[in-house]
């Protein structure tokens, strides 16, 4: 049956069906990793299995309250994922309800598991100590691109307060692996191998119910402390629910029944012979309600079991020394100063407001902001809004006090506005050939700006280049895989309105192994860089210049110089713009650009849509964040066919648009009911068309 494609007002393609959740953990994954890397972990989990059985048959089972310090390390690029000290208190408000079966939703439980669900009497709470014996709200946070695709490697940005002491939890945007958390077992983490590694990694949606988590991601940490404390997945430990051959394995619980595992809350689920226990918190079902007694029991001997300092977490002395102790009182910490900003670039003149996001403290008293060439000046405002009335770089200052301290940040050159009437002009052609990059030291106006988050950004490259003796280069062999490069151009001035021209760049990659996923992406700005739009993106196989082939280095001769055409289209109907190119390196060699040059054609109609009309969809495979990009340079009727590889049309969509660039998201498609596979999207703009393949894993 044809199903037709639906635009709303938020330019979303909106098609029947549901998301695939996000994979909640790759626990399997990371103890596997460990077991194979840590010459400690499979002696240890043997110890730890001995003492585990030892103490649930005769051990001495005390039901006193063991209280957990817990400190957040919130990684964040000054993002949505830099959660508020409000959402980390949720967080530790559920964990506290689930762990002591103080859950309203506890009387969701079916009656046949009632009576074995657990108060587990194990407390969290934020440590107000910190290691080095001063104040802490046991949050912090740390500016750093590695929250996006996440790692072991992120940890080190902000590294683990000492494991015997704290349990260390790192909030972040995304996670390498796709899932939500990961947790290593106790044993996998054993000796220095995992010293720096121990504790939970989640990203920031899954943390709380309130900003930006929900109810129904919420008890995802509570999961992922479950494997902290030694407990599997009730199918086992695997990340492969729903197999068949899941009844033949135990996850070493005698009261959870044994399941294939479940995704999905069917709660009369027999499996394996049993009725399942979907509502376990070490289910992927995401209607959890609670541990069992016999996971209550297993959790605690981990805490009173040497293997990676868990038995110290609960001692009276350590909670002393962290400031967790009954009675402790929680003393007014030193402020740390940060900032950020919603506007940073602009033509002539810029009115922005900046955001005060000093930590560590709820209490200050006193706020003072400099904003050198702003008017005002100085501002005592929490969030003040600032003007800047001339071209020019400006920084400014945060300096923050309270009883406890006073702490200032500079942030240095910040904001660039630029004169919209100076740059550079027609003919624009750019070889890199100036040794002073990216500074032009004969006209400022004409300085390129080099900036991201990568060890090495966009750099001049001697001897390598297309034409002449110079390049500019991304060396990702230097960067950490998701580092970005950003270089920005001068403005290029227009001396009339003439829809015929389009820049051209040569480009050249080469990809050291077929995993490596490094990218580039080309944006265009008409407003000195204050809005961009997309206009080119490839990574991994598909921008390799090389005909695909792998290579150790890569060092392009002419011939593997690839030249790009994009259309500028509406963008030469106004006075400037500027281009900014992005690489994020994925692993793979250098990526090197030159001869840009702007330039005039005759014939705008000759051109496929992907230069005429800058036809694009990104990324492809398709994921969550694909857009459909391309411009409109006149009125214009749009027709969209989604087909099968038979060419069968799954889906349709016609509209008229006006003048504009468009960039509209795609991930709603991924709610087709359409299988993994290959499919075509066949795109006509005003009669002309062109088809894009579609990849959907």
């Amino acid at each position: 049956m044809k199903k037709t494609f639906i635009l709303i007002a938020s330019l979303i393609f909106v098609i029947n069906g549901v998301f695939s959740q996000t994979k909640l953990c790759s626990e399997y994954e990371a103890n596997k990793k460990a077991e194979a890397e840590n010459p400690e972990a499979l002696p240890a989990k043997a110890a730890l299995n001995s003492f585990t059985k030892e103490y649930v048959r005769n051990g001495n089972k005390t039901e006193e309250v063991y209280i957990i310090p817990i400190v957040f390390h919130v990684l964040h690029n000054y993002g949505s994922e830099n959660i508020s000290d409000a959402q980390i208190l949720d967080a530790l408000r559920i964990l506290n309800e689930d762990f002591r079966k103080l859950n309203s939703d506890t009387i969701d439980i079916i009656p046949e598991f009632t009576s074995i669900a657990a108060d587990s009497r194990i407390e969290f709470r934020l440590a107000t100590i910190d290691p080095n014996g001063d104040c802490t709200n046991g949050i912090v946070r740390v500016a750093t691109s590695y929250t996006y695709n996440a790692d072991d490697d992120s940890k080190l940005q902000s590294p683990s307060w000492d494991r015997s002491k704290y349990f260390n939890v790192w909030t972040c945007s995304s996670i390498g692996s796709g899932a939500a958390g990961y947790s290593y077992y106790p044993s996998s983490v054993s000796g220095s191998w995992g010293a720096s590694r121990d504790g939970v990694i989640i990203l920031s949606t899954y943390t709380g119910s309130i900003g930006t988590g929900t109810v129904y991601t919420s008890r995802a940490l509570t999961h992922e402390i479950g494997h902290y404390l030694n407990l599997a997945h009730t199918w086992g430990s695997t990340n492969e629910p729903g197999l068949l051959s899941n009844c033949d394995v135990d996850d070493d619980v005698l009261d959870t029944p044994n399941t294939i595992g479940h995704t999905s809350c069917d709660l009369d689920a027999n499996t394996c012979g049993f009725l399942d226990n979907v509502q376990n918190y070490m289910e992927y079902a995401y209607c959890d309600r609670m541990f069992t007694a016999g996971q209550k029991d297993r959790m605690r001997a981990t805490l009173n079991s040497p293997i990676s300092g868990r038995n110290n977490l609960w001692l009276p002395s350590n909670l002393l020394s962290t400031g967790t102790n009954d009675g402790a009182v929680a003393q007014i910490c030193a402020p740390q100063a940060d900032f950020t900003y919603s506007k940073q670039y602009a033509c002539n003149t810029l009115q922005l407001q900046y955001t005060n996001l000093t930590s560590n403290t709820d209490t200050l008293s006193s706020i003072v902001w400099s904003f050198p060439g702003g008017t005002p000046a100085i501002s005592n405002d929490i969030n003040p809004i600032i003007t800047y009335s001339n071209p020019g770089n400006y920084s400014a200052t945060l300096t923050v006090s309270n009883p406890a301290g006073t702490d200032q940040i500079t942030k240095t050159n910040i904001i660039q506005i630029q004169n919209s009437l100076l740059g550079e002009g027609l003919p624009w052609i750019e070889s890199f050939e100036n040794s002073s990059f990216p500074n032009n030291p004969l006209d400022s106006n004409k300085n390129w700006t080099v900036k991201g988050s990568a060890n090495v950004p966009w750099q001049s490259i001697s001897g390598i280049a297309y034409d002449g003796q110079f390049s500019v280069a991304v060396v990702n062999d230097n960067n950490n895989i998701g580092q970005t490069s950003e270089m920005y151009s001068p403005n290029i001035l227009f001396a009339g309105n003439d829809p015929n021209n389009y820049f051209t760049f040569r480009y050249a990659y080469a990809q050291k192994q077929t995993d490596n996923t490094d990218q580039l992406q080309v944006f265009v700005s008409f407003n000195c860089g204050q809005t961009w739009y997309p206009r080119f993106a490839k990574s991994g196989v598909a921008l390799s210049t090389n005909g695909g082939v792998l290579v150790s280095s890569f060092i392009p001769d002419t011939a593997k110089w690839l030249k790009q055409s994009i259309s500028l289209g509406i963008f030469m109907s106004r006075p400037n713009i500027r281009v900014k190119f992005i690489v994020t390196s994925g692993g793979g060699n250098e990526i090197y650009l030159d001869d840009i040059n702007l330039e005039k054609i005759t014939t705008l109609g000759e051109l496929p849509l992907s230069i005429s009309n800058n036809l694009s969809i990104y990324p492809n495979p398709l994921n969550e964040e694909s857009l459909l990009n391309f411009d409109i340079n006149i009125r214009s009727k749009v027709t969209l066919e989604l087909l099968n590889v038979l060419g069968q049309n799954i889906a349709d969509f016609e509209q008229i648009y006006m003048t504009g660039p468009y960039s509209i998201p795609l991930g709603d498609l991924l709610k087709q009911n359409i299988h993994s596979g290959i499919y075509f999207l066949k795109v006509s703009i005003n009669g002309k068309t062109e088809t894009i393949k579609l990849i959907k894993n």
